[in-house]
């Protein structure tokens, strides 16, 4: 049997993943826009996957990926230890944050052994963090709660917006602070935290489970 590409691993185990999350495969597009190539490139690693016998496609079936063995993945085996989260684009004005069609993908984060915490990741727009080390692009992954600590980096909702910015809390108020010297504190705007800051990625790959 041909050994796996990288990449084919990848895609593999991509489309492992989210039929074990989904109940049901990705399309082509959903795993293009997952890696951030072309369709055409897409099926090119299908193609090769369905030739060495890793994978079925079903004809005329947007949905029709059956995985027929995992064998050369060893290094991907371990998916106990791995869950994948939902990856949101910006928030547009009057739309709620976890709308289905606002989810630009998804990516994997090791799995958080205690309680059922819900996360979800987020794309930063802006530079208002880049003292505490977040610059535009950047992916934060973020761990859903309504209540967070004085200092914790979170995500607030602010009118229709979602921000990333510092939680502040002292006997007088609670407010939102920007880690850059050009942006003032939101003092005098209500605001609701919907999720913490837990890990930051830059440079990220989508899924590679």
């Amino acid at each position: 049997m041909d050994k796996l590409t990288y990449k084919q691993k990848e895609i593999l185990e991509y489309i492992k993943s989210y039929s074990r999350i989904n109940s049901y495969p990705p399309t082509l597009k959903e795993i293009a826009e997952h890696f951030k190539v072309t369709i055409g490139t897409v099926q090119d690693h299908i193609f090769a996957l369905q030739k060495k016998g890793y994978l079925e496609k079903k004809k005329d079936t947007a949905r029709g990926f059956k995985i027929l063995k995992t064998r050369g993945l060893s290094s991907y085996q371990d998916n106990s230890e791995k869950e994948v989260i939902p990856l949101y684009g910006k928030v547009a004005a009057g739309e709620p944050i976890f709308a289905s069609d606002n989810i630009r993908g998804y990516i994997s984060i090791n799995k958080i052994s205690r309680g059922h915490k819900l996360h979800f990741a987020l794309e930063v727009q802006g530079d208002s963090m880049i003292d505490s080390g977040i610059y535009n692009g950047d992916i934060v992954i973020v761990q859903k709660q309504d209540a967070a600590d004085d200092g914790d980096i979170v995500i607030a909702m602010l009118e229709d917006e979602a921000t990333v910015k510092k939680f502040r809390k002292n006997k007088i108020r609670v407010y939102l602070e920007a880690s850059n010297a050009k942006y003032k504190s939101i003092i005098d705007k209500p605001f609701s935290v919907i999720g913490k800051v837990i890990e930051l990625r830059r440079n990220y790959e989508k899924v590679i489970l």
